[in-house]
């Protein structure tokens, strides 16, 4: 990993000490602490328990973990996350890049997912391209 790379889990022992912190605290205290955050913040702690709940025991304790340390990685920067059409077709077209690399024909993935040969070769070189430049180092 290059210096630069290392540098984004600089503080990682800041981060596992306030976690620390924030589980020691009685529960009464520590609704109080998870109230006072931005409602953004809040907004994410429910989605997270609610999408825990089935999953873990005391999903609350979770999800509440997992927007301190979202904050600390992606606090204060603006950030895009894809929704729903954008993030579909990002998903199906790694799947179709998947699928191709496992053997799938192009009539077959045509078919699938209605589209046409050149969209599937479009794809499929958009996706070889995106795997390239994360395996491989830019030399230029």
């Amino acid at each position: 990993m290059s210096e630069q790379q290392l540098d984004a889990f600089a503080d990682s022992e800041d981060l596992q000490q306030l976690l620390t912190d924030i589980d020691s605290l009685p529960p009464e205290l520590r609704a109080d602490v998870f109230n006072r955050l931005p409602a953004m913040l809040q907004s994410l702690v429910a989605l997270f328990e609610a999408e825990l709940k089935s999953v873990v025991k005391n999903p609350e304790h979770h999800a509440q973990r997992l927007v301190v340390e979202l904050a600390n990685y992606l606090g204060g920067i603006q950030t895009y996350i894809p929704r729903n059409d954008k993030l579909k077709t990002m998903l199906r077209n790694i799947a179709i890049y998947n699928a191709h690399n496992r053997g799938a024909s192009i009539e077959k993935l045509r078919a699938e997912h209605r589209l046409t040969d050149v969209q599937i070769y479009a794809i499929i070189k958009e996706q070889t391209l995106a795997e390239r430049a994360r395996r491989q180092f830019n030399l230029f």
